[in-house]
């Protein structure tokens, strides 16, 4: 363990990124535009690294990817929508905004682990 743990910090120090882990994020809460909220089960797997994140209902094409410590943002585009993947810690929100809209259904949850 304590080989590996130099060894990625030498491979940080001189420059090389190391590969993010695919990170799985659940959601509990859908709450469509007014309507009251109402509990889900709906899971995507957020891989930055292949610039995707995947859903039950497809792929989504990552666009870009904002970090502000602790907030990290991720907006995606696909399936006939706009979406934005936010998550401080382990808190989660996915939002979709539909294309034949203006319409927003907003996803509260958790994901495990760091982008």
């Amino acid at each position: 363990m304590k080989m590996l743990k130099h060894t990625s910090l030498a491979l940080m120090a001189s420059g090389f990124a190391l590969p993010a882990i695919a990170q799985t994020c659940t959601f509990t809460t859908e709450c469509y535009e007014t309507e009251a909220c109402q509990d889900t089960s709906f899971a995507l797997t957020a891989d930055l690294d292949g610039a995707k994140l995947v859903t039950d209902f497809g792929d989504l094409t990552v666009v870009g990817v904002k970090r502000e410590a602790p907030l990290t943002t991720v907006f995606a585009t696909g399936a006939g929508a706009e979406y934005l993947l936010s998550r401080n810690g382990d808190t989660a929100r996915f939002t979709a905004h539909s294309n034949d809209g203006p319409t927003a259904i907003t996803y509260i949850g958790t994901c495990e682990g760091e982008f």
